[in-house]
């Protein structure tokens, strides 16, 4: 297996016996491990450790960056330092998916998706990217592309994650609050910390964005913490799609016709019905 298939973490991995599945842009991703804590308790008291390379991880970035996430996602547009799901929808209405959408500068935001679609989600951000209207093409000054080579990234979720992770640092208030990236040193360590948004009953989660440099140090420093245990995807899709509210949406690979109902439920619909999909969900109304 080549060292672009296999990621920063591929040889830890080994060591701790892991089964692989096939990931996003030809990446391998760790299905599980044969210790496995189960679930729920590791992730109550304790907490989970996963390494999502092989999930869908793009970096949008450029000029017309933030015009492209406006026009490809449903909620409110992402302030540099936040973080937030975004609903991102086809033409007529149908999900794509829901992902992480981290706004890391002004012109730049990093996309987790922690479903099964993937896959759709970074064929369609490529599609709509290259669209043209009226023989212009609006988001050409924007880039789609895989980030796992840039920054590796780890979840690490439970109860005791908050309590781990301050034990890098020097004050609390160094750990953006929930909704919120922020550039932080973990001892020595440089990284991109994101504080998921509460949502549904997913329990506290972080999303550290780590230098490939650093990712084995850190990966062996956070396992070293007896209340932390290593996951794989598919424990992770599980806490995930069982605590999010559009998580059974996310579930498979099917398309899924939305309602503007839904996403107000869910709590990623704009006031703005402007982006790509509005249109189709105004006429699907009775």
């Amino acid at each position: 297996m080549s060292a672009v298939r296999s990621g920063a973490l591929y040889d830890e991995h080994v060591l701790l016996g892991a089964e692989f599945e096939d990931g996003c842009h030809g990446l391998c991703a760790v299905r599980s491990y044969p210790s496995e804590a189960p679930l729920g308790e590791a992730a109550g008291e304790g907490a989970v450790l996963c390494d999502l390379t092989g999930l869908a991880y793009e970096l949008v970035s450029g000029a017309s960056s933030s015009s492209l996430l406006h026009a490809a996602t449903c909620g409110p547009d992402p302030q540099v330092g936040s973080a937030a799901f975004e609903c991102v929808l086809t033409g007529d209405g149908a999900l794509v998916s829901v992902p992480l959408v981290m706004r890391t500068g002004d012109s730049e935001c990093a996309l987790l998706d922690f479903g099964l679609r993937g896959e759709v989600l970074s064929g369609w951000l490529g599609f709509v990217r290259g669209i043209e209207q009226d023989g212009e093409a609006p988001f050409a000054d924007a880039s789609v592309e895989p980030a796992a080579d840039m920054l590796v990234p780890l979840l690490l979720a439970g109860g005791s994650a908050r309590s781990v992770l301050l034990d890098y640092l020097e004050s609390p208030a160094q750990l953006p609050v929930p909704g919120a990236v922020a550039s932080v040193r973990l001892d020595a360590i440089p990284a991109l910390v994101c504080h998921l948004p509460q949502v549904g009953s997913l329990p506290e989660s972080y999303v550290l964005l780590v230098p490939p440099a650093y990712a084995r140090v850190l990966w062996r420093s956070l396992l070293s913490f007896t209340e932390v245990a290593p996951v794989g995807h598919v424990a992770v899709r599980e806490l995930f799609l069982g605590a999010l509210p559009w998580g059974d949406a996310v579930s498979s690979q099917d398309l899924v016709p939305l309602t503007l109902g839904e996403l107000r439920a869910w709590g990623v619909l704009r006031p703005e019905l402007d982006f790509i999909g509005a249109r189709s969900l105004m006429n699907a109304q009775p």
